[in-house]
């Protein structure tokens, strides 16, 4: 391949240090979010009867406490990754220098990164919203007081979160996994890029 090939090592080379850095917050970022997302929906498969949302009836309450940790926890670093994603996510949009027009697979994957931010956010609110639920259910434990009230509330957020506005929630997730396949296969050509592409074929022939 000569030097003029549009490869993905070429593109990241111009960047400058900040916006190297940017994609770096993006990557460890996203790392997280989609590790904690996961791991998410592993633990929280132990609350539920299997393919639906309704709460199983033979978990014990100290079984059940647990699963409230580990969700909390679970939250907070799916939500801390995708904060980082999306600082890292705004200086590359504002500050590279990538046409985007020649780079098709860039923008398609910046699309469906931010058309889903007012779905995250609001799911980072209930993220949130459950953490603080969950503090107070430990304090409520510690203090001799039924946790009852506060449990209930943990899994109305519980189901509100899974269900995340319709599913919405479980569609980005699958647009973030195209966005990279796009971005590391890259699929899409510009017509600049096929036709350098055809350039070096001829010249090795």
């Amino acid at each position: 391949m000569s030097e003029s090939s549009p490869s993905t090592a070429s593109i990241y080379d111009g960047f400058s240090r900040g916006v190297k850095i940017a994609l770096f917050m993006m990557i460890v970022g996203g790392a997280f979010y989609l590790g904690g997302s996961a791991a998410r929906g592993i633990i929280g498969n132990n609350l539920v009867e299997l393919g639906t949302l309704k709460f199983r009836q033979d978990i014990p309450f100290d079984a059940e406490k647990e699963i409230y940790d580990l969700l909390a926890r679970t939250s907070l670093l799916t939500d801390f990754g995708y904060i980082l994603m999306l600082i890292g996510f705004v200086v590359v949009l504002f500050k590279s220098d990538i046409r985007m027009k020649e780079h098709p697979n860039i923008l398609m994957a910046m699309i469906l990164f931010g058309i889903f931010i007012p779905v995250e956010l609001y799911t980072c609110y209930l993220d949130l919203k459950f953490f603080i639920s969950y503090v107070d259910f430990q304090l409520q434990l510690f203090l001799g007081a039924d946790p009852g009230p506060l449990r209930d509330e943990m899994r109305k957020l519980f189901v509100e979160r899974v269900s995340g506005l319709g599913g919405l929630s479980v569609i980005a997730i699958l647009s973030y996994y195209s966005g990279i396949a796009a971005i590391v296969f890259r699929p899409i050509r510009s017509k600049k890029t096929e036709k350098i592409i055809e350039e070096n074929v001829e010249t090795e022939n």
